[in-house]
């Protein structure tokens, strides 16, 4: 009866700290050596497109296809840069208040200065989300990176 008990207790104790945990500080920590622009806090993917301007003039806009960014659904993701020209853009979208991994994209460049990827982002039984779409570049002087937040509803 005993170990029953410390059984509940452990695994109730598992499951609340797993939903306590700040995953946006735990994967910057692991990103510490990024230096991270994001988005302006006023700028809403769900109305329109977000852009993060980064030294060395380099500048990123994110827009989605679908303004309501569903859930388990392919959502296309448009990237647009000013000074970006290499063939494929890395994205990174992990949510902040849940572990739901990092989904690593690789976008394709599809005419010039833009980037497309279909993106589907999984779904949890936690709603209103919260998401870092990152892009990080590795310049001769350091490392720097794009970020991106939203929410979904869902």
């Amino acid at each position: 009866m005993k170990n029953s008990v410390v059984m509940v207790l452990l695994v109730i104790s598992m499951v609340i700290g797993y939903f306590s945990i700040d995953f946006d500080s735990l994967l910057s920590y692991e990103q510490k050596d990024v230096n991270f622009t994001t988005q302006n806090s006023d700028c809403d993917l769900h109305e329109g497109p977000c852009t993060v301007e980064l030294h060395d003039n380099v500048s990123f806009e994110l827009e989605v296809s679908e303004k309501q960014i569903p859930l388990m659904k392919p959502v296309k993701f448009t990237i647009t840069s000013n000074n970006y020209h290499k063939e494929t853009l890395p994205l990174n979208i992990y949510a902040l208040n849940m572990n739901m991994g990092i989904q690593n994209f690789t976008f394709k460049k599809v005419k010039e200065n833009v980037y497309e990827s279909n993106v589907i982002l999984p779904t949890c039984i936690r709603g209103n989300m919260k998401w870092n779409a990152e892009i990080i570049l590795d310049t001769a002087s350091e490392k720097v990176g794009a970020k991106f937040q939203f929410k979904t509803d869902h």
